[in-house]
């Protein structure tokens, strides 16, 4: 599996066409008073429904963490630090009535990945490998900042299958992502074929017999449910999972023909101008993407999460000691904060480099600093680094002090008080 071949090669494009579309939308509302009130109406609506659905899993569904299934909450941990995450986003379980889904989003700042109980159960039923692909899916959305990025092209959703276009290949970009994780195609293939079975047959499905049905079960109909979806049929992403890990696999393409002729007849029945223009778009949209597979990807790349990041934050953060040097030489604030309230420190923990640790709290750093989520003794403990921590405690940090989360650095190590913490480090 080639690294650099994890983005799908239409991600980019994609999202710089919303992009724009969506900032025509939002200037075009900026002139408007009534577009504004609409605009602002809308989104207070949908920030609304959307607390109060996650609201409910956070207050219902299951939180997994260090004395609540340990054994996912530690590969969780293992598959995040892989990816490296800066921050752990929380896990939480709920109860599906027989649904197979997972998602990730983000709840007042905070993110989150929800895993449906019948995916979940995989855990229990000698699933771990493709649990491990469906949670490093979700991770991968969090690491690409898809949330965010959703959120800023929201208007482009107006535009008639573009935003399920842009949907569609993140979706293709976390499977590599994620496959690449795991560092095991086979279960990630296995993994989105029981999306379409379940959990109790899917290990019985041909997998070449599958992918047949790309080519078999091509008509406009299917064509249509696809192009309005936000995620790729599951043969077809099958099918991108096993070209990612070799490239001499059978391919099999949609009967092109047969789309183009069905759309044909579907616009003649229902007629209209409404629909001839549906139609029409759709036929260029579909041109088009064929068109950008040989596009350069590069059009546009952003971060829209943590702002605020200093050189020494920067610098901690990948292990750069000459940069950490010149950065503290340069008289830069060590106790500077980021917009979730990390400082160098804290970054420097994400890095896992304990001479960057020992550097900065020598040169003065808090070793009680918190950020928006927990101490960095805490965040040193999650991300399973006893050596870290050890450093951290030798320096003056308060196991028993509690992050933002109310959890201190003893909890989330699960030990019951501060001695036996101190022996588990040793």
């Amino acid at each position: 599996m080639d690294k650099t071949a994890i983005q799908s090669h239409r991600e980019n494009v994609y999202f710089f066409i919303s992009l724009f579309f969506s900032i025509l939308i939002y200037a075009a509302a900026v002139v408007s008073i009534i577009g504004i009130a609409i605009a602002i109406t809308i989104f207070v609506v949908m920030l609304f429904a959307n607390a109060i659905m996650l609201g409910s899993i956070r207050g219902n569904g299951v939180r997994v963490h260090e004395r609540q299934f340990p054994d996912v909450y530690e590969r969780v941990q293992t598959l995040a630090k892989q990816m490296e995450l800066k921050k752990v986003p929380d896990v939480f379980v709920i109860q599906s009535e027989g649904a197979l889904n997972a998602f990730a989003t983000r709840f007042f700042g905070r993110d989150m990945v929800v895993l449906y109980s019948e995916v979940f159960e995989l855990a229990r039923e000698q699933g771990q490998e493709e649990l491990d692909f469906i949670i490093a899916h979700e991770l991968a959305h969090v690491k690409r900042r898809h949330v965010w990025k959703n959120l800023l092209i929201l208007p482009a959703g107006f535009i008639p299958f573009l935003s399920q276009a842009y949907s569609r290949s993140c979706e293709y970009t976390c499977d590599r992502h994620a496959a690449f994780t795991i560092q095991n195609a086979s279960a990630a293939k296995r993994a989105l074929t029981l999306l379409g079975i379940g959990k109790k047959t899917y290990m019985e499905v041909n997998e070449d017999a599958y992918l047949e049905q790309i080519a078999t079960e091509s008509n406009a109909v299917v064509w249509l449910s696809e192009v309005l979806s936000t995620h790729p049929r599951l043969p077809k992403r099958v099918q991108a999972i096993g070209q990612f890990d070799n490239n001499d696999m059978k391919f099999y393409e949609p009967d092109h023909g047969k789309i183009v002729l069905g759309a044909a007849l579907m616009v003649g029945v229902l007629g209209g101008a409404y629909f001839l223009t549906v139609a029409l778009f759709a036929g260029g949209a579909f041109a088009f993407s064929q068109f950008a597979t040989d596009i350069d990807e590069s059009f546009y790349e952003e971060d829209f999460g943590v702002e605020n990041e200093t050189a020494l934050m920067t610098a901690a953060s990948i292990g750069d000691m000459a940069g950490v040097e010149q950065a503290l030489a340069d008289g830069e604030d060590i106790h500077a904060t980021d917009s979730e309230g990390s400082d160098a420190l804290m970054y420097a923990i994400y890095s896992g480099d304990p001479a960057i640790v020992t550097a900065l709290l020598d040169a003065g750093a808090d070793p009680n600093s918190t950020d928006d989520y927990s101490t960095v003794l805490g965040s040193a403990v999650m991300y399973g680094d006893d050596d870290m921590a050890l450093v951290l405690v030798e320096n003056g940090a308060d196991p028993a002090l509690p992050g933002p989360d109310g959890l201190s650095a003893i909890d989330h190590m699960g030990a019951e008080n501060e001695e036996e913490f101190l022996e588990r480090l040793k």
